[in-house]
């Protein structure tokens, strides 16, 4: 990874044993091996921040998000004629409204 522009870093995520890492961007590819435990490790958005190992509900919180298609990618809200940029949710409970309200921009990781 010597010489790897570090704007070209993207995080990558394994929810089993809960580590986050940068690797090079390479389009097309949305998992990579996790170099912690050998699970599959999702793509995220550059603004991703990973919760604390031990923080339950913001994993879970997270974990909800992504398996609704949301990997901290860009969400946006229409205000008359114009767009604003949507916060994340902070706890589980308005995740669920949040995913349900946004639907129309969640990915499907399975298809990518």
């Amino acid at each position: 990874m010597s010489n790897q522009p570090l704007s070209n870093l993207v995080p990558y995520t394994c929810f089993g044993c809960r580590s986050t890492y940068k690797r090079p961007f390479e389009k097309g590819v949305f998992y990579r091996k996790c170099p912690t435990c050998g699970g599959a490790a999702l793509c995220m958005d550059i603004r991703f921040r990973p919760p604390k190992k031990l923080d339950d509900k913001q994993w879970k919180k997270v974990k909800y998000l992504v398996d609704h298609g949301f990997n901290f990618q860009k969400v946006y809200h229409k205000e008359g004629p114009i767009w604003h940029r949507e916060r994340y949710p902070q706890n589980l409970e308005q995740a669920k409204e949040f995913v349900i309200k946004f639907k129309d921009q969640a990915y499907d990781f399975n298809i990518i």
